[in-house]
């Protein structure tokens, strides 16, 4: 081989690399996602978006991932209710939908948190409250024992939405200051 041809094939295998390292993040990504109880092909659709250089339609990402269309809109919708993705439409486009991955991740924590944690702690809060107040009317040895079971609880969850509050309402680098100062300061003792 030449040192033309040695010197040709450099792009070729830089893109293989570059498609090598993107498919090992996207597999990564189809993985996290089973973690967390949803499908492969939502992981990996978001991968798909989260390294394209431009918003992509549903027929695009079909094409591109060999999905079904079914199971494409499917997972938009899903990765859309976490936040993972956003739907835009591109002028003279009309009305067709084109998808984006979120990239700040921090971000899509901050709204799981405010939306789908928030609303599993209204729910127990709710029914600790409830409970709590039939306990207190009740005799008996074992509503003593449940209540005492319930206020721990209470205790829990309140801590929980306080400290659910103070996670949503900083930056991550914020965040990052003050548990860098936490850490100092626990070392320093």
């Amino acid at each position: 081989m030449s040192e033309r041809e040695a010197d040709d094939d450099i792009p070729a295998q830089a893109d293989d690399e570059v498609t090598a390292a993107r498919e090992e993040v996207i597999e990564a990504m189809a993985r996290t996602a089973e973690v967390w109880g949803a499908k492969r092909s939502y992981g990996r659709l978001f991968g798909v978006l989260y390294f394209a250089d431009e918003p992509r339609s549903l027929d695009d990402l079909t094409d591109e991932s060999g999905y079904a269309k079914s199971t494409v809109s499917t997972a938009m919708s899903t990765l859309e209710r976490f936040h993972l993705v956003r739907r835009r439409s591109l002028p003279g486009e009309g009305k067709k939908a084109f998808f984006e991955a979120e990239t700040d991740l921090w971000y899509v924590l901050q709204q799981f948190f405010q939306n789908e944690v928030s609303r599993e702690i209204r729910i127990m809060s709710r029914a600790l409250d409830s409970a709590a107040a039939k306990l207190e009317a009740a005799d008996g040895e074992r509503a003593e024992r449940d209540l005492e079971k319930v206020r721990k609880l209470q205790q829990i969850y309140d801590r929980s939405e306080q400290f659910l509050s103070l996670v949503t309402s900083q930056s991550v680098d914020r965040l990052a200051g003050l548990l860098e100062r936490f850490t100092d300061d626990a070392s320093d003792r």
